[in-house]
């Protein structure tokens, strides 16, 4: 059975990073995210630097969510809406999904890097620059 969905007000400020918000049916959703987050006291980036194939996070393979077999399901479904009154969302960020309605299947998947590079004996002049100085690699 198709059934509607009814929303009076859906408030959303921020929907950023393979992120959706669906008002309905949906058949499948695959959303998919990878991020490398530096973050360094100096601000030194060098113009080669970045390659995900350097880092394990982003090439290992996710678990899979194994169902329990044999599961039962009666589902009785006496209306053919369903009726939101308010929706507030303040984010959504890296492969979310703000879905009213039903869906058959998502795959989400988001991988975040975050380096964090501190030096304790960087001149102070350094540690009180404000801009991005690029380098290329020796």
């Amino acid at each position: 059975m198709k059934r509607h969905v009814l929303v009076d007000n859906v408030y959303i400020i921020n929907i950023s990073n393979s992120s959706a918000c669906i008002c309905g049916e949906s058949g499948l959703i695959d959303a998919y995210t990878r991020a490398l987050a530096v973050q360094r006291q100096v601000p030194v980036f060098f113009e080669d630097e970045g390659k995900y194939e350097d880092y394990p996070i982003f090439s290992r393979s996710i678990p899979a969510w194994q169902l329990p077999s044999e599961v039962e399901l009666d589902v009785i479904q006496d209306f053919k809406a369903i009726h939101v009154g308010c929706l507030d969302v303040i984010t959504t960020a890296s492969s979310s999904v703000v879905q009213l309605g039903p869906n058959d299947m998502m795959e989400l998947e988001s991988r975040v890097k975050a380096i964090r590079h501190f030096i304790t004996d960087a001149p102070q002049e350094l540690k009180d620059y404000v801009g991005v100085i690029v380098r290329q690699s020796p």
